[in-house]
């Protein structure tokens, strides 16, 4: 579910504070606040909202703002009454709702949350509406999902969207925060006194000899009493910018040049081609135009997409000596080719998908496919927290909705390649 150790900081608390006083972020102040009639805090577990943004919660009472408080899970009966315990102490007094999902797999029922985060919003009677939400970028695919979801319903609803992180401040370090989206939370000294007491009330979570499973450390608490409350502006493409950042930080950022996992797959997938020669192929997410090199070889010419510039520019610069190959910045499924292919590859995105932008790009894939043209899929079968979806449910889904008869499947433990035609 996550991909840190909860117990180590990678970054001092003092440190932190240094380079947020070093960016000198906008603050935002009381009267920013009042601008809402409405906050509604949204968090994937209990706690999450008393470390990210407990401090907004205590200064929107102050204002006589009204909190609505929605958790999407709870593993334990207990931590709702932790919750509960939080939020009296932050000046809280109703219950929050609790939407009752799984713990550590929200991106499995991403569908169910969206329905009852839509639910959510529909029954607010006011117009100007704050929604704070946990930050995708959070290393943790509870947050990751929640945040997402929360993005997609605040762009159609036209809510003012915050992001608040929680565990970067243990895992990150200050080149890891989006800095040009951050602000800071104005508290008064009475504020930062009933977050702290408020944190205290999650004594299930709290790590100890007594209590060796609990994640929160006391200095991760001593942080999030005591330091500052940021909040992130939400990117207008996320994912794209997620992506860019990736390829901008490195120009192999899964190593597919070099590794013999990699480049074996590839050769793998190569070689399931049914036919020597292909006339229009489409590769779905291109990266840094490996994979799109090789199909050259192979196709008449190739057109390869992908979200964001920085691969894009890779792409081209590796393919540049290919006349036969086009390389142009989409986000799929959103947007589409119009032109038709008898070869389309999907390798190694899908599972960034969420299962309903997965099902319109089966759809898309359908209408795009030629007659008698082949798709194929190539997945990583692990998991990772900011996959919307697992490998395998992405090709069962395919399977499901193609009907499409599977030409190939060579499946090994950590990956599945399948063709279809």
């Amino acid at each position: 579910m996550v991909t840190f150790d909860p117990l180590v900081a990678a970054t001092r608390s003092e440190d932190w504070e240094q380079a947020i006083s070093a960016h000198r972020l906008e603050r935002l102040t009381a009267a920013w606040l009042e601008r809402f009639d409405t906050v509604v805090v949204l968090a994937a577990h209990p706690d999450d909202e008393t470390l990210g943004a407990g401090g907004l919660i205590a200064s929107c009472v102050e204002h006589d703002i009204p909190v609505r408080v929605v958790v999407a899970t709870a593993s334990e009966p207990e931590r709702l009454d932790e919750l509960q315990t939080a939020l009296h102490r932050l000046g809280i007094h109703d219950r929050p709702s609790h939407l009752g999902l799984m713990d550590g797999a929200l991106k499995n029922t991403a569908e169910e949350l969206r329905n009852a985060l839509e639910t959510t919003l529909t029954t607010l009677d006011t117009r100007h509406v704050l929604v704070v939400a946990p930050w995708p970028g959070d290393r943790h695919g509870d947050h990751r999902t929640l945040g997402r979801e929360a993005a997609a319903l605040c762009r159609e609803h036209g809510h003012t969207l915050r992001f608040y992180p929680i565990w970067l401040w243990q895992w990150g370090r200050p080149e890891d925060m989006p800095w040009s989206q951050a602000s800071e939370i104005e508290l008064a000294t009475t504020t930062r006194q009933r977050k702290r007491e408020a944190l205290e009330a999650f004594a299930s979570q709290l790590h100890s000899e007594s209590n060796p499973h609990g994640v929160l450390t006391s200095t991760f608490l001593a942080r999030a009493a005591s330091g500052a409350e940021l909040l992130i502006e939400p990117n207008t493409a996320p994912d794209g910018d997620r992506f860019q950042t990736l390829h901008l930080r490195n120009p192999d950022p899964w190593s597919v040049r070099t590794l013999w996992y990699e480049r074996r797959k590839r050769n793998l997938m190569l070689a399931a081609l049914p036919r020597e020669h292909y006339e229009h192929a489409f590769e779905l997410g291109c990266s840094n135009g490996e994979t799109t090199a090789a199909l050259a070889h192979r196709c008449t010419d190739v057109l390869a997409v992908d979200a964001a510039p920085a691969a894009v520019s890779l792409a081209t610069a590796r393919t540049a000596s290919m006349t036969n190959v086009t390389v142009q910045q989409m986000h799929l499924p959103t947007a589409w080719p119009a032109s038709r292919f008898d070869l389309i590859v999907i390798s190694e995105v899908a599972y960034y998908l969420t299962a309903d932008q997965w099902e319109s790009a089966i759809g898309q894939t359908l209408q795009s496919l030629q007659r008698g043209g082949i798709v194929v899929l190539c997945h990583w079968t692990g998991d990772a927290d900011d996959f919307a979806q697992s490998g395998r449910a992405v090709h069962d889904r395919f399977a499901q909705r193609s009907g499409l008869r599977r030409l190939v499947e060579h499946a090994e433990e950590d990956f599945l390649l399948e063709v279809y035609g």
